[in-house]
């Protein structure tokens, strides 16, 4: 296994991490650091593993499907504890789950219908993990609410359109070939 690979794992197994932290830390300013730690250090290893595979030259396919799903796994699971806690309306991470449920049943029918796997990340897309990754920081970290208000709208409506950008590449891979 690549370096790459066990720093993205490494990336998974620190979300029941963080997610443990979040939950238990109430009124505790150790905890809170810790989970602060975590999540920083988890968004740190995203970096890491992606520099290392170029570096290393080793970009597997495995490193190519983990890395997207360690993105997603931990964004979801932010997402879903920042909606537990009331810190994002629930509307907000319909969206973005939404979003994401879209994009993989998109992918399984174009495969079912074509036998093509390949997706090729979209501009929208890495700008949408970069502001949900922003907003869920600007969330957990001390930031001015208004700052954090205007982040997760930006955040919301370009996973919107991400979303929409997606179906439409997808759509296009299933229009028939012209003879």
């Amino acid at each position: 296994m690549t370096l790459a690979n066990r720093i993205t794992l490494l990336r998974i197994g620190l979300i029941p991490v963080f997610a443990i932290l979040f939950l238990e830390r109430r009124d505790n300013p150790l905890l809170s650091n810790w989970m602060l730690g975590v999540y920083a250090f988890a968004i740190f290893t995203d970096l890491l593993d992606g520099l290392a595979a170029r570096i290393r030259m080793e970009r597997t396919p495995l490193g190519t499907f983990l890395d997207p799903l360690a993105d997603k796994l931990l964004a979801t699971v932010s997402f879903v504890l920042l909606t537990y806690r009331g810190d994002i309306p629930l509307w907000v991470f319909v969206v973005v789950f939404s979003r994401d449920l879209i994009i993989v049943l998109g992918w399984t029918i174009v495969y079912i219908l074509t036998s093509s796997s390949k997706i090729e990340p979209r501009p929208l897309g890495k700008a949408t993990t970069f502001l949900q990754m922003s907003s869920c920081i600007a969330l957990l970290f001390p930031v001015p609410v208004a700052m954090a208000y205007w982040i997760v709208r930006v955040m919301a409506l370009v996973t919107i359109l991400s979303a929409i950008d997606y179906m439409w590449i997808g759509s296009k891979r299933l229009e028939p070939i012209p003879k």
